[in-house]
């Protein structure tokens, strides 16, 4: 369930790297975009991270209680 957004993330920061990778000029219009999808990639990884921990955490202490 956690994966989906971060293939997405990910697949939309790869296609913007291939766009600067090519060897065309770029313009600073896009560095900021792609700063931008560098920090949406970042926002979704810690999310999904603070998620499963806090998953993580709660199975651990259901098991202590059980």
């Amino acid at each position: 369930m956690m994966m989906q957004p971060i293939i997405e993330s990910e697949k939309d920061l790869k296609a913007v790297l291939s766009e600067i990778k090519s060897g065309k000029d770029v313009d600073a219009a896009q560095l900021l975009y792609y700063t931008n999808e560098v920090n949406q990639n970042s926002l979704t990884v810690n999310m999904c991270n603070a998620m499963v921990k806090e998953r993580g955490d709660t199975l651990k202490t259901c098991t202590q209680k059980w």
